[in-house]
C-alpha cells in the first residue's frame, strides 16, 4: 500500500511542491508559462492481502487468512490557470474498483452474519483553488473526500447490546467517508511577513450502525498565525488553533460514559529551515489543552513535537527522516481520552536509472493511550502498543507513458499491556499503468519520483 493518504495522479513542474514539512508549509515552484496541464491514467492492479482484519497471531479463525484481489484503476489530474498561475485551480481524483477472491469477496462471521463482501470502490478527490488579490491578500480553498476500507484491528468479536460500539463483530464491510473543507486567507504585511487565518471543517461518517452511533464525528477548527518567509525560502510561523470536535449520534448513555465531544486549543510554532539547496530541516512544537464538554476532570494537557529532515544527498538519492511525540489525530483516537504516539521514521528514494526508482520505508512507533472510567469500567484503562512498519516500492517506466510498479507493506503491532500479543498484516500490490498527458520535463528535484508518483 502506498504511504500517501491520497495517491498522486501525476507530477509536473507546476503541480509539484517541495515538501518542507508535513505541517502545511509548502514552497511552491512556479512554472514558466501559464498553460493548462492535464493527465489521465488507467491501470490494472493485483493484490495479495494477508490478515486484513488484523487478528492476533494466536487467533484461530477462518478469516485470519490471505486472499488475492485485483482492481481496475482510473486517475486524473488538472492544472488550470485562472487567469494566471498566481490564481489557479488544481484537481486530482482516483477510482479503484476492487475484486476480491473467494476469501473476502463472499464471507460470513462466526455468529452467522453475512454474506459479506469487501468488493467496494476506493475513491479519492481533492480540489484546490489558489488565489491572489493585488499584493495584499492571498489564500486558497481546498476540498477533499476519501472513501476506503476501514483500518480493522483485533479481529472478530462477539456482538454486544450493552458495550459500544453495539451490534458489531468487527469483520463487517466498513468503508468510512472522510470529507474535509479548508479556507485560508492571508494578509501580506510585507514581502516576508503575512498573517494567515484558516478555517477547517472535517466530517467522518461510517456505514455500520454501531460505529455510526459511537464514532461519527464532525470538527470545526480555526487557526490564526503569523508567518515569516526568509530570503532563503525558509519559513517560520507561530499561532493558535482551536478545534471543536463533536460526536453527534451518541446516545445519552454514551455521552454519560464517553462525553459528546471536546475542544482542543493548541499554541504552536512551525519551522521549515532551508539549510542549503539540498537540505531542509523542519520542526513543530505545540501544547494542546483538551477540554471535554461535560466532565471537567477528564481534561488534559498534551505536548506535540516533531523534528524532521529532507536531504537530497545526490541527484539520484533523497533521504527523509522524522521523529515525533504527539497526540494521535482525532479521527483515529475514537472513544479513548487520548492516544500519544512517539516514533521515528526513515524513507529513502533512489533513482537508480532514468527509468527505475526504488523507495524504502521503515518506522517504529510507541502508542500509549488513556481510556475513560465508565459505568462498566470503574477505573480508567490504559494501553501500551508498539507498531513497526516496513515498506518497499519499485517503479519502472517501461516507456514515457507505460509504468510498472510493485508496492509492499508489512505492519506488526505488539500489545505490551495485553501480554505481548502480536498483530500482523501485510499487503503486496503489483500495478501496470498507462498515462496520457501534455506534461513535459525530466526527473528533477521537485519531481523525485517521476511521472507516476
Amino acid at each position: 500500500m502506498s504511504d500517501a493518504m491520497l495517491p498522486t495522479m501525476f507530477t509536473a513542474r507546476r503541480l509539484a511542491c517541495a515538501t518542507a514539512s508535513a505541517l502545511g508549509m509548502l514552497l511552491v515552484v512556479p512554472a514558466a508559462h501559464a498553460t493548462a496541464e492535464y493527465a489521465l491514467q488507467s491501470g490494472l492492479s493485483w493484490y495479495r492481502i494477508d490478515n486484513p482484519f488484523m487478528f492476533p497471531s494466536n487467533a484461530d479463525n477462518k478469516l485470519k487468512t490471505s486472499d488475492s484481489a485485483w482492481s481496475t484503476d482510473i486517475r486524473g489530474g488538472l492544472f488550470l490557470p485562472l487567469p494566471s498561475e498566481r490564481t489557479n485551480l488544481q484537481l486530482t481524483a482516483s477510482l479503484s474498483k476492487m475484486h476480491f477472491g473467494s476469501g473476502f469477496g463472499n464471507y460470513g462471521d462466526l455468529s452467522g452474519g453475512g454474506p459479506y463482501t469487501l468488493n467496494k470502490d476506493k475513491k479519492q478527490f481533492e480540489g484546490i483553488y489558489n488565489w491572489e488579490y493585488s499584493d495584499l491578500f492571498r489564500g486558497r480553498i481546498r476540498h477533499r473526500t476519501d472513501d476506503r476500507l476501514y483500518n480493522y484491528f483485533g479481529g472478530e468479536i462477539g456482538r454486544s447490546t450493552t458495550s459500544p460500539p453495539r451490534g458489531i463483530t468487527n469483520v463487517e464491510p466498513e468503508f468510512p467517508h472522510v470529507r474535509e473543507d479548508n479556507v485560508e486567507v492571508a494578509y501580506r504585511v510585507t514581502n516576508r511577513f503575512d498573517v494567515p487565518l484558516t478555517w477547517t471543517q472535517q466530517t467522518l461518517s461510517y456505514m455500520i450502525p454501531g460505529r455510526v452511533e459511537m464514532y461519527n464525528m464532525n470538527s470545526n477548527a480555526i487557526q490564526a498565525a503569523v508567518r515569516y518567509t526568509a530570503g532563503t525560502k525558509s519559513t517560520f510561523s507561530g499561532g493558535v488553533r482551536r478545534n471543536k470536535v463533536r460526536f453527534p449520534n451518541r446516545t445519552p448513555e454514551d455521552v454519560a460514559d464517553f462525553d459528546s465531544g471536546y475542544t482542543d486549543t493548541e499554541l504552536f510554532t512551525d519551522t521549515a529551515w532551508r539549510y542549503s539547496e539540498n537540505t531542509v530541516f523542519i520542526a513543530h512544537l505545540g501544547t494542546i489543552a483538551r477540554h471535554f464538554n461535560t466532565v471537567a476532570n477528564r481534561d488534559s494537557r498534551l505536548v506535540s513535537a516533531e523534528l524532521g529532515i529532507d536531504w537530497h544527498y545526490s541527484p539520484k538519492t533523497t533521504f527523509y527522516g522524522r521523529i515525533w511525540d504527539r497526540p494521535q489525530a482525532n479521527d483515529e483516537a475514537d472513544s479513548r481520552l487520548y492516544v500519544v504516539t512517539k516514533g521515528i521514521q526513515g524513507r529513502v528514494v533512489w533513482q537508480a536509472t532514468p527509468k527505475t526508482r526504488v523507495s524504502l520505508l521503515s518506522s517504529l512507533e510507541s502508542q500509549k493511550s488513556a481510556g475513560f472510567a465508565t459505568s462498566q469500567i470503574s477505573t480508567p484503562t490504559s494501553g501500551n502498543d508498539q507498531l513497526l512498519r516496513l515498506g518497499f516500492r519499485y517503479d519502472y517506466d517501461i516507456t514515457r507513458r507505460l509504468a510498472f510498479r510493485i508496492d509492499a507493506m508489512r505492519e506488526q503491532t505488539t500489545s505490551k499491556s495485553g501480554g505481548n500479543v502480536d498483530y500482523r498484516r501485510s499487503t503486496v500490490q503489483v500495478s501496470l499503468n498507462y498515462t496520457f498527458d501534455n506534461i513535459t520535463g525530466p526527473f528533477i528535484y521537485e519531481n523525485q519520483q517521476g511521472y507516476n508518483r
